[in-house]
């Protein structure tokens, strides 16, 4: 078993090691749907743990081998970005289990964060004039954040609501992101900038805003940009029917319940 602890952490070490154990109190169950994702608190750090699900059997060889395992990637990359100024939950560390010589199982372990998820905002209420404003902040303050993160030629591959969080500090926003493992780094291509904006389900009117606020930003043609986000939600879309159909049968692909819980 492979054990890396951020030296920051070396107290929680012992935890660590011991995750997979699933020795340790849950104070609570984020998601048990594919991925596990709960939090406990040790030596006085409340935590948040991930485990990744079992991978298929061509994944193992790929993991044990060719490719860095989703732990590894989390842990790395949430380094990585945080040196770029992104801010992401803080990383303490990841597990990389094997059985015999191929990968089994991986775990992920960040300093807990209090931000929320801007899924707030999407149907947010705007009947006062203070709302309006304060929707209005949101708008342009996310805008902007996006297009800072791609300009720094950074793509998420799965920005969508949940992954990105927010915290409101004097009347202004920060983002937070999580779910790190499919980041690509030093990608200029703006129709991978399109297609992460494209994961993002607000409603139209919204989105609208936000990519009309982000092309300003990096002074791009709104209406082309806007064209290539369209193009790839609607790529996303036919894929994703595709994967229901094909994978679904074969007990490859599960509906995910709305609370994102299976007990």
């Amino acid at each position: 078993m492979r054990v890396v602890v951020n030296p920051k952490y070396e107290n929680l070490r012992p935890f660590v090691e011991g995750i997979l154990s699933r020795s340790y109190k849950v104070d609570k169950i984020y998601r048990n749907f594919r991925n596990i994702v709960e939090d406990t608190t040790v030596g006085g750090v409340r935590v948040v743990v991930k485990i990744f699900k079992k991978p298929t059997e061509v994944n193992r060889v790929v993991y044990s081998f060719l490719r860095p395992t989703k732990a590894k990637r989390s842990y790395y990359y949430s380094l990585r970005l945080i040196s770029s100024g992104i801010d992401v939950p803080e990383p303490i560390g990841y597990v990389e289990k094997r059985k015999g010589l191929f990968f089994h199982t991986g775990c992920y372990v960040c300093v807990y964060t209090d931000y929320r998820s801007i899924a707030d905002f999407k149907d947010y209420d705007l009947s006062s004039e203070e709302a309006k404003k304060r929707f209005d902040t949101f708008v342009t303050e996310f805008a902007l954040y996006v297009a800072d993160f791609h300009s720094k030629g950074f793509v998420h591959n799965d920005f969508n609501i949940d992954n990105i969080l927010y915290k409101e500090v004097d009347g202004h926003f920060l983002f937070q992101l999580i779910d790190l493992n499919r980041v690509r780094f030093n990608n200029r291509s703006l129709q991978k900038c399109a297609k992460d904006i494209s994961y993002i389900h607000f409603d139209a009117p919204l989105k609208d805003k936000i990519i009309e606020l982000y092309c300003r930003a990096r002074d791009l043609d709104t209406a082309k940009f806007s064209a290539m986000v369209a193009s790839s939600r609607n790529k996303s879309k036919t894929v994703s029917k595709i994967k229901d159909i094909v994978l679904t049968p074969l007990g490859l692909r599960k509906k995910r319940p709305k609370n994102g819980i299976v007990e």
